[in-house]
C-alpha cells in the first residue's frame, strides 16, 4: 500500500493491527511510527505501552509476548521492532538470536486487537518466497519507504513549510533540495530553522534558502563544475578557496574541504557527467539514469543538464587528469592544495581542446 493513503488512514483512526515498514527512507518510518503513537497513546499511558526492540538482539517470539500483552491504564499496545532481516534475503550473522518464524505467522493470522506491531526492515526489499513475508502480506500492511521522487520530493517540502505555518514556493524547494541534499530529515530540520526565521504567514523565499539553507559538500562541488560548466573559472577557483576554509573553520565544518576530499567528490560528479553522457544518446530517461547510477532523481535530473556543458572527450580527458592528480598528490610529487587550483585552472583548456 502506498504511505500517503496510510498515513490518511491513520489520521482517520483507521490503525491496522501489523505494519511491515521497509526501505531505506527512515524519516517516512520514524513519521508513521510517530503519527500511530499519537493517535493511540495518550502521555499517562506511553510509558507502559510502547515498546521498541532491535530484531539484532531480541528474538521475534519475545516481541510477540509483548505485544500479546493486555494494555495497562490504556486501550492499546504498540510494539516496534526494527532490523527484521529475517523477512530479507540477507544472511544473518552468528551473533543474531535465534527467530521463532512460525510464532510470527501465527501471529500474522491472528493479531490481538488491542495491539499494533510494527516491524521495520532497513531494506530495499523483502524476501518475497519467505512464508513469514506471504503470511504478513496477506494479513498485515507492508509499506516501502522509499525516497521520494523528484516531483514528489519538491511537493513533500512545501507541504511540511505549511506544517510549519509558511509558504514556499516550488523554485525554492527545489533550491533546498540541491543545496542540501534529498534526506527528508535534513530538509525537515532546514525548513523549520527557515520558518522560525521568516516568522508565522510569511514565505520561504529563493533568497531565504540561499541565506540559510546548511550546504552539503557535494552541492558546493556541483556547483564549481557549474562554474566551469558556464567558463567562469575564476569564480571556481574562488569557490575553492572558500572550500579550504573550511577546513580551517570549526570543528563542525572542519576536513569538509580537504583538498583530496574535494578531488575525489569531483571525479565522482565528473564520473556521473560521463555515464549520463553516455546514456542519453541511448533513450534513457533521468528516472532511469537515476536508477541504474543509483542516485536521486533530482541529482540526475541536474546532472544531466550540466552535462550538456561538456563534450564525452573532454570529460574523460578532466578524469584521466584526476586520476594523475591523485597519483601526484598521494605520492608527494605536488603539494595538495596547489594540485586542486592549477587542476581548476586548467579546466577551460581540457573543454576546448580538440
Amino acid at each position: 500500500m502506498e504511505i500517503q493513503r496510510v498515513i490518511k488512514e491513520i489520521r482517520q483512526g483507521k490503525v491496522a493491527p501489523i505494519y511491515v515498514l521497509y526501505g531505506t527512507e527512515q524519516y517516512i518510518m520514524d513519521e508513521t511510527v510517530r503519527l500511530i503513537e499519537e493517535t493511540l497513546l495518550d502521555e499517562a499511558s506511553r510509558d507502559f505501552n510502547y515498546n521498541t526492540y532491535d530484531l539484532r538482539e531480541t528474538p521475534i517470539q519475545t516481541v510477540l509476548q509483548d505485544a500479546e500483552t493486555f494494555p495497562f491504564m490504556g486501550e492499546k499496545r504498540v510494539i516496534r521492532a526494527s532490523y527484521a532481516m529475517l523477512l530479507t534475503g540477507a544472511k544473518l550473522p552468528s551473533s543474531a538470536p535465534e527467530h521463532d518464524v512460525n510464532a510470527l505467522i501465527s501471529y500474522a493470522g491472528n493479531p490481538p486487537d488491542y495491539s499494533v506491531l510494527i516491524i521495520e526492515v532497513a531494506a530495499d526489499k523483502l524476501d518475497e518466497r519467505k512464508k513469514a513475508v506471504k503470511a504478513l502480506r496477506k494479513d498485515g500492511l507492508i509499506i516501502e519507504c522509499a525516497p521520494l521522487k523528484e516531483g514528489a520530493l519538491a511537493e513533500w517540502a512545501m507541504r511540511q513549510a505549511k506544517h510549519y505555518g509558511v509558504q514556499m514556493s516550488t523554485a525554492a524547494a527545489e533550491l533546498l533540495i540541491a543545496m542540501s541534499g534529498t534526506q527528508l530529515g535534513r530538509l525537515d530540520k532546514e525548513i523549520e530553522k527557515m520558518a522560525v526565521y521568516v516568522g508565522a504567514g510569511e514565505e520561504i523565499t529563493e533568497d531565504t534558502v540561499e541565506m540559510l539553507a546548511t550546504r552539503e559538500l557535494e552541492h558546493d562541488i556541483f556547483r564549481l563544475i557549474d562554474k566551469v560548466a558556464r567558463l567562469q573559472i575564476e569564480d571556481a577557483v574562488r569557490m575553492y578557496y572558500d572550500l579550504q576554509r573550511l577546513n580551517t573553520g570549526s570543528s563542525e565544518t572542519k576536513g569538509e574541504g580537504e583538498p583530496l576530499k574535494i578531488l575525489t567528490l569531483l571525479a565522482r560528479q565528473f564520473r556521473i557527467l560521463l555515464q549520463i553522457k553516455t546514456l542519453t544518446p541511448r533513450g534513457y530517461s533521468p528516472q532511469q539514469m537515476a536508477s541504474l547510477l543509483g542516485i536521486h532523481p533530482y541529482v540526475a535530473k541536474l546532472a544531466n543538464e550540466q552535462a550538456h556543458a561538456f563534450s564525452e572527450k573532454a570529460l574523460r580527458r578532466i578524469l584521466h587528469r584526476l586520476a594523475e592528480e591523485d597519483i601526484r598528490i598521494k605520492t608527494g610529487q605536488i603539494d595538495k592544495v596547489l594540485a586542486l587550483e592549477l587542476f581548476i585552472l586548467e579546466l577551460k583548456d581540457m573543454m576546448i581542446a580538440s
